[in-house]
């Protein structure tokens, strides 16, 4: 009776069982260990306690992602007098310790458990901004054509061997159903590290160094762009502008940790 129920069974279902049975396998063979503390985790790799005090955003302007300060409707008031150019942005959590210490060790160790990390951290956040019935999908992302994560130059990607948003990027859209568009947007043009530039030196720096497709970009009117670390937005102003040259109509950004930009 089982052989006979699995002959019917969809490939496609069978996929995420089989992928789920051989994590459990490894998680009891290799036990695991939280990433910051140390301590035995379980199945996860990053004990609860230590997940507890993950900073996350709380009130924050739904244009910048920075924290309300009194202000009303959910903007600021730099934003209100300077829009940004995209609609809406969603930050899951703060860029300090040790999100900070997450995000490095995932980067720049090719650590792809801190990745995970930072994922779940995504999904938390999207799972927040939901409607207040459990079975719809999130606000922002209810009529999103795709995810697409802002890509790294080819030569930057040899030397890391992966794309951080991208890896961030797959895992959220896998859990979330809207699909992933690894193709629609490029980086055409090596930049310089953004970490020691102010925010103009920022956004001459990324000045055309993206490209979208425009016959990818066919039949996409939303698209969500996503990122690991917002600081500036100089980069993400790039791309989205690049994105709505080509006639997307409607940009929101998903960004796993949001950093104050320099001197705030």
């Amino acid at each position: 009776m089982t052989i006979q129920r699995l002959e019917h069974e969809p490939f496609s279902d069978l996929l995420p069982r089989a992928r789920q049975h051989l994590a459990n396998t490894l998680d009891w063979l290799l036990p695991r260990y939280c990433l910051m503390c140390g301590d035995p985790s379980g199945n996860i790799n990053l004990c609860l306690p230590c997940q507890a005090d993950l900073p996350r955003t709380g009130p924050c302007c739904r244009r910048c992602g920075l924290k309300l300060k009194g202000e009303h409707d959910g903007v600021c008031a730099p934003c209100l007098l300077h829009p940004p150019r995209w609609e809406q942005v969603l930050p899951a959590l703060e860029y300090a310790f040790p999100v900070d210490v997450l995000v490095q060790k995932f980067k720049f160790n090719r650590n792809l458990a801190c990745g995970e990390v930072l994922a779940q951290a995504m999904l938390r956040a999207v799972d927040c901004a939901k409607a207040p019935s459990s079975s719809t999908k999130p606000q922002e992302s209810a009529a999103a054509d795709c995810i697409v994560p802002v890509p790294l130059h080819r030569s930057r990607l040899a030397v890391r061997g992966f794309n951080q948003s991208e890896v961030v990027a797959r895992h959220v859209a896998r859990r979330t159903g809207i699909p992933f568009n690894g193709r629609l947007l490029s980086r055409v043009r090596r930049t310089a590290a953004q970490s020691d530039l102010d925010g103009k030196a920022r956004r001459r720096n990324t000045r055309g160094a993206f490209h979208c497709n425009t016959e990818r970009a066919h039949g996409i009117r939303h698209a969500i762009l996503l990122d690991d670390v917002m600081t500036t937005g100089a980069t993400l102003e790039a791309c989205t502008l690049e994105l709505k040259r080509v006639g997307i109509a409607t940009v929101t950004l998903w960004v796993v940790a949001r950093a104050p930009p320099p001197g705030r």
